[in-house]
């Protein structure tokens, strides 16, 4: 039985949208892949800003403090040598820490504590190496042992952690998702493939 034109036309008219909308979920697919992909690339360079960040910051503390303990108990001023850079170190860090948690973080409250927190250990600092450095070591000694430093340390160490923490999660989260992303586009482009080759095909 002859085959009609119309139905010709018609058929091959409905297998070129086919392929066409085949074709355009594959395209479509790749477009919002390659903006998500974007948008990972862009929160895992912050969260890694803000993980070493908060590594330093840590780090620079741990430094002042060693440093500070140090005079404290030798009363040799050469322990004092790394404080001062270990402040400003301390102080650039924390401000890379706040830029990078501010545009996408919840925890104002958290910052803000752990602002009031290292000023507070840097000031309980400042006037044992004050109190030290002018002779009057009882007084020096007695802050030591208040462990008021050692209060503030831990808990800046609570908030860093918990910070370090979130960025790794951060980045896992956006690794897998990214994995998800790429199979999908992989499965969309292989049944868009497989449905363009039939409409050649036929």
């Amino acid at each position: 039985m002859p085959i009609s034109s119309r139905f010709v036309v018609n058929s091959t008219i409905f297998l070129l949208l086919v392929g066409f909308l085949a074709l355009l979920a594959i395209v479509g697919m790749t477009i919002w892949l390659g903006e998500n992909a974007q948008r990972y690339v862009d929160e895992a360079s912050q969260a890694r800003t803000s993980r070493i960040s908060a590594v330093e910051l840590r780090s620079a503390l741990q430094n002042a403090e060693s440093s500070e303990r140090g005079f404290l108990v030798a009363g040799n001023e050469i322990y004092l040598a790394p404080y001062g850079n270990a402040k400003t170190q301390a102080t650039a860090h924390f401000e890379h820490l706040r830029g990078s948690l501010y545009p996408s973080s919840n925890g104002g409250g958290m910052l803000k504590r752990l602002t009031e927190v290292i000023a507070e250990k840097f000031d309980e600092m400042d006037r044992a190496i004050a109190l030290k450095t002018n002779f009057q070591d009882a007084e020096a000694l007695a802050m030591f042992r208040s462990n008021r430093g050692k209060a503030l340390m831990d808990e800046a160490n609570v908030f860093l952690s918990s910070i370090i923490r979130a960025s790794d999660e951060r980045l896992t989260s956006g690794m897998a998702e990214q994995r998800r992303n790429a199979s999908w586009l992989r499965w969309v482009s292989v049944i868009g493939g497989f449905i363009i080759i039939i409409v050649v095909g036929l």
